[in-house]
């Protein structure tokens, strides 16, 4: 095995200087060549150690906060659906869409668009599901000696 297999995926380092180096960069703080590193200098060993932790931690405490969002606006009508097509979506509608704080804070940091579709999507799927059903008890109630449903 090579020694790119051994480390792992090697990501470019470029310096000001217009070289570039292939390296193993630290993900966290806890990599043992964080605390190795004496010899301080730009896309050093410890900054990328500390600049990978903080984006893992942004990244942590986004879904966090995503998901606290969701289950708030759960069951709201945060995206307001204006039209026949997925093109029918939008927050602009003053009328149609919900008016509650967490709501207008899903609106702002864009949050909850996806599950606001699938939710609607989803509905519409079980009364189409529902009507089919209403359809085929009607023609077996009004057509007993039928074999054959015509849907």
């Amino acid at each position: 095995m090579s020694d790119a297999e051994l480390v792992g995926p090697l990501r470019p380092v470029r310096y000001a200087d217009g070289r570039t180096e292939w390296r193993d960069l630290p993900r966290n703080t806890i990599d043992i060549r964080y605390a190795a590193c004496h010899d301080h200098h730009l896309a050093c060993d410890c900054r990328e150690a500390m600049l990978a932790e903080d984006i893992a931690e942004y990244r942590a405490m986004f879904r966090d906060l995503e998901q606290a969002i969701l289950i708030a606006i759960k069951g709201h009508q945060t995206y307001a659906y204006t039209g026949q097509s997925d093109i029918g979506w939008s927050a602009e509608d003053d009328f149609g869409q919900c008016k509650c704080q967490a709501c207008a804070i899903a609106r702002a940091a864009h949050i909850g668009f996806s599950e606001c579709m699938r939710q609607r999507m989803e509905a519409s799927e079980r009364a189409a599901a529902e009507a089919r059903e209403r359809d085929r008890a009607w023609w077996v109630r009004n057509y007993p000696d039928m074999d054959e449903v015509p849907f």
